[in-house]
């Protein structure tokens, strides 16, 4: 999430104020690195906390072994921050629910000092290394924090966002409110269902390849039921330039869903859409064109048609793009794609649900958002475990691996 305004902070406790707006909700067991561009923050990474390990006879052997982990995992973020056009200084911000008590000060200090010394290592100002735990904040350089930390009602009590406007502060919670779905009425999901299997009838597994290049008579005002002659075109036929058309036809439809997708959703648009994305190739082309336009739609299509007829996957003109390499879309159109795939995915029965769930983890994981696209993929793997794009998605968000563009800069 991006704040448009320019905040001031004039204490640690107002700076912790912001940071939360600038991921976009509530962290919880994380650690954020808030990234500096001169005096101005330039983004924002949020990250699990790691989890120390259990190994080792003794406390000695435990602790040689954590340090080397939490090295290992420091490296591994800093990289990652490093990929970030223009950063000189950066503040890690961890949010924990230990309390300083039971550390007799701010906890994961372990970690954090394996993160200080790696910033330090790569060239990065330190500009601070805070801690919000359960029972106050603080910080972790030495002579800035008592041991029982401050209050957090300093950071509650911060001012510094009142004068912002109401869309740069929208009201936060924990990272499920921006995966929850909206709610449906059982009846629109029966009308929904029956209008899946319509359409299944329709759109099988080998629609790509039975539909053919399309032909000059395959235009519209064309009879399907009689050729040229007046002859009755047999079955094969006329299925194959339905097919055709159908495929033509396509990403212009899946534009004006997106267009005009709301709370009145037609159920056939959201029929469709949940059709589609049960059939891979054409799953794709739902998430990218949505994604970026409807020119990458067809051309999506195309190459998935390429691909059902034998083509290789690196000659395939938009491979690419599923791995975030290519053009930056516009978060705008994303965000919308997300609202209506997430109410179509509310009208799909369950054992639907894990494509749709895979779709808008990616784009989630196209803006950046990797923590909330983390939340969707454990929902498609809750359902089928062996669901092929939740693997695939696991393993990218598993190696913290963002798209290309979220390292181009936007000026």
């Amino acid at each position: 999430m991006r704040m448009t305004a320019i905040v001031t902070t004039a204490s640690a406790a107002d700076f912790l104020a912001v940071v939360p707006h600038l991921v976009g909700f509530e962290p919880q067991n994380s650690i954020v690195f808030v990234a500096f561009h001169g005096r101005r923050t330039c983004g924002a990474m949020r990250f699990d906390l790691p989890q120390a390990t259990e190994s080792g006879a003794d406390d000695t052997a435990r602790e040689n072994t954590d340090s080397k982990f939490y090295k290992r995992v420091a490296t591994t973020l800093v990289g990652m921050l490093s990929k970030l056009p223009g950063v000189d200084a950066v503040v890690p911000v961890v949010y924990s629910a230990e309390p300083f008590a039971g550390e007799g000060g701010p906890p994961h200090a372990a970690f954090v000092r394996a993160v200080i010394a790696r910033f330090e290592f790569s060239g990065f100002e330190l500009r601070d290394a805070l801690c919000v735990a359960a029972d106050g904040w603080g910080s972790y350089f030495g002579d800035k924090c008592p041991r029982a930390g401050r209050p957090l009602a300093d950071i509650a009590g911060s001012r510094v966002l009142d004068d912002l406007p109401e869309h740069d502060v929208r009201p936060l919670g924990a990272i499920e409110r921006w995966a929850a779905l909206p709610e449906v009425t059982a009846v629109v999901q029966r009308l929904v269902a029956e209008s899946v299997e319509a359409f299944s009838v329709a759109i099988d597994r080998s629609i790509l390849i039975d539909a053919g290049e399309p032909s000059d008579d395959d235009d519209e005002g064309g009879d399907d039921e009689y050729a040229d002659d007046g002859e009755p075109r047999d079955t094969s036929d006329v299925l194959r330039r339905a097919k055709s058309r159908m495929l033509r036809e396509l990403p212009s439809v899946l534009e004006r869903i997106l267009e005009h997708g709301d709370a009145d959703l037609e159920t056939d648009a959201a029929g469709l859409v949940i059709t589609l994305a049960r059939l891979p190739a054409l799953r794709d082309v739902v998430m990218l064109q949505w994604a970026f336009d409807l020119d990458t739609g067809t051309r999506v299509l195309d190459d998935a048609r390429r691909f059902a007829l034998g083509a290789p996957a690196f000659d395939l003109e938009t491979a690419g793009l599923m791995l975030g390499q290519g053009p930056r879309p516009d978060p705008q159109r994303i965000d919308r794609a997300i609202e209506v795939l997430k109410r179509i995915t509310a009208l799909a029965a369950r054992t639907h649900r894990p494509p749709l769930f895979c779709i808008l983890a990616w784009l989630n994981w196209a803006l950046g958002r990797s923590s909330v696209a983390g939340v969707f993929v454990s929902a498609a793997e809750e359902i089928d475990a062996d669901y092929g794009l939740a693997e695939l998605m696991r393993a990218v968000l598993e190696r913290g691996m963002l798209p290309e563009w979220a390292f181009v800069s936007e000026r």
